[in-house]
């Protein structure tokens, strides 16, 4: 397994257990991520997820439609469901190492979910603080996160994509790994 492999699997695993214990009434609680809820950002991770998929040929692409209508009504088993069908495609021999097409151009599926492993774990941070429970991310995976963006910063900023870094003066990496992809806390 692929370093790049164990930290998306372990980013995917982490959206996975926060959605989990995601209270059934808190789905629509606002999140951090302007104009989205808990469920909307459930169904933007699910949506991103599927198409992870859909280069190991787990799932068909998926169309494009409402977060909020990616989700449904049950997101944490929507979440399941897309973390499960994804695992299993990027289990196939030989799949890390197939080039795709992908948002950063053609690439190696392995170097793809090497840049992409940061946004699930982004989103379960998203996730807990909207509803206020655990998010689960370890300081060294939240150093290695805040690493990761930092190597891409020029990338991942700008309209549809994160929000400018914030600004904050603490030792914690998971807040500082927070507010390098722009997010303040709403809790």
């Amino acid at each position: 397994m692929s370093e790049n492999l164990r930290r998306y699997t372990r980013a995917l695993y982490t959206l996975d257990a926060v959605a989990r214990r995601v209270p059934d009434d808190a789905w629509d609680e606002p999140s951090c991520c302007e104009g989205w809820t808990a469920r909307e950002v459930a169904g933007h991770a699910t949506w991103v997820i599927r198409n992870v998929g859909a280069l190991t040929g787990a799932n068909p692409a998926p169309e494009p439609m409402a977060e909020s209508a990616v989700a449904g009504d049950d997101p944490a088993g929507t979440i399941a469901e897309a973390v499960q069908a994804t695992l299993a495609g990027l289990d196939q021999q030989g799949i890390l190492q197939r080039v795709e097409a992908t948002p950063f151009g053609e690439m190696a599926v392995d170097d793809f979910i090497g840049v992409l492993w940061v946004d699930p774990l982004t989103h379960a941070w998203d996730l807990a603080d909207a509803v206020g429970i655990d998010h689960g991310i370890d300081a060294a995976t939240a150093r290695a996160a805040h690493a990761s963006l930092q190597a891409i910063d020029a990338a991942i900023r700008g309209t549809g994509r994160f929000a400018d870094a914030i600004e904050i003066d603490t030792d914690d990496p998971v807040a500082q790994f927070v507010a390098f992809a722009g997010r303040t806390p709403v809790r």
